[in-house]
């Protein structure tokens, strides 16, 4: 059980909780297959690099050696693995749980950020997904309230369906607030 879990759960109902998505790492793998295969076609045409560059080239390489190329490697891989331990606390630190009447958001590895938004105060949620992301099964929200700035939620699953979660809680808090027209008998004089 998270933070928040731990904290409302036993003075309050959760109604729905939101989960993240392991799909949120794409970059990551993107950006190890881009800098593996920049490092892999600078190993392959070493020789023809050089030879572009150096004017005075004599067919040995003297910059793009094996033992160079083995450090970029290495570096590369361990800036990868620095980038996919980094979005993987930052994913892990971030947590969502809607009560009877409460929108809260909790995120951060530090330095937190802590949102508790009354579901009254909610007025629409944006659901946005590219292409990939729609196949994936996986997306942002933009919650949008009257008074507080617009804030974005990344890599939520299924975040259509969890959006109608929140504005079907929302529409039962405001017709639980709203008053009842009663009709009263007009009097007889």
């Amino acid at each position: 059980m998270r933070k928040l879990e731990r904290t409302y759960s036993g003075t309050e109902r959760i109604v729905a909780r939101a989960r993240f998505s392991a799909w949120a790492f794409l970059r990551e793998i993107f950006i190890a297959a881009l800098l593996g295969g920049a490092i892999a076609a600078l190993w392959i045409y070493a020789a023809d690099i050089e030879g572009f560059l150096d004017p005075n080239f004599n067919g040995t390489v003297r910059y793009l050696t094996p033992d160079n190329l083995k450090w970029a490697l290495l570096g590369a891989g361990c800036f990868v693995l620095l980038l996919t331990v980094m979005r993987a606390l930052s994913i892990y630190m971030q947590e969502i749980i809607v009560t009877e009447d409460k929108f809260l958001y909790r995120s951060g590895v530090g330095s937190t950020v802590n949102v508790m938004l009354p579901l009254s105060e909610i007025r629409y949620i944006d659901v946005r997904q590219n292409v990939i992301q729609l196949i994936l099964g996986y997306g942002q929200i933009k919650v949008i309230t009257d008074g507080e700035e617009p804030f974005v939620i990344k890599n939520l699953v299924r975040p259509e369906r969890f959006a109608r979660r929140i504005m079907r809680q929302c529409s039962d808090v405001r017709e639980n607030i709203r008053p009842r027209l009663q009709l009263v008998p007009a009097k007889k004089h």
